[in-house]
Formats: structure tokens, sequence, C-alpha cells
């Protein structure tokens, strides 16, 4: 399986950000307090649904048992896992714990 960098840009890539691209990590680029992330913009939990339901329809059309189809399956349930995780009650109470523990100092 492909390393943890290679499987964000094959995301971006089948997300519409063209060729794979290099992607860089950026800290705190989910804001807990509002529930929103912030990737070259804000993606808004409306986006966040219709991307959800997005993915879960493309990983249902990765028919076949080819290693390609295989690894697009995994692709697009990395995505469908980023965004249920980014959605979860207990962990955006954690999140706002860290950010409030942060600011404390």
């Amino acid at each position: 399986m492909a390393n943890r960098a290679d499987l964000i840009n094959q995301l971006a890539a089948s997300m519409g950000a063209g060729s794979l691209s290099p992607t860089k990590y950026v800290d705190n680029r989910y804001d807990s307090e509002t529930g929103t992330l912030y990737c070259n913009g804000k993606v808004s939990k409306s986006v966040a649904d219709v991307s959800l339901k997005h993915f879960t329809l493309m990983k249902a059309r990765c028919k076949g048992d080819s290693l390609e189809a295989r690894q697009m399956a995994d692709i697009y349930q990395c995505a469908i896992e980023a965004i249920k995780i980014m959605q979860d009650p207990d962990v955006k109470a954690f999140l706002e714990t860290r950010d409030a523990n942060k600011a404390a100092g």
C-alpha cells in the first residue's frame, strides 16, 4: 500500500486537484469551535455531507478485484473516514479542549 503522502496526493487528485501534485500538511486547519475545515477556503458541514455522499458513491462504483479498483476503493474509504472523523462530536470536543489548553499555555 502507498505511504501516507502518496495517499494524500491520490486523494487530492481524485478530488479534482489535477495531477498528483505535492501536498503539504498544515497543522490547525480545522476550527473546532465552528466545525469548519479550512482547505484553501472553507469546507462547511453541507459541503462535507455532499462530499461524504460523493465518495460513498464513487467507492460503490469500484467494482472488480483488480489492484487498481481496490486501491481506488481504499482511497475513497480514506476520504469517507476523514469526513466522518471531522464530524464526530467526540473529536470536536477533544479538539476544543486541546485548543483551549494551547491558548492557556
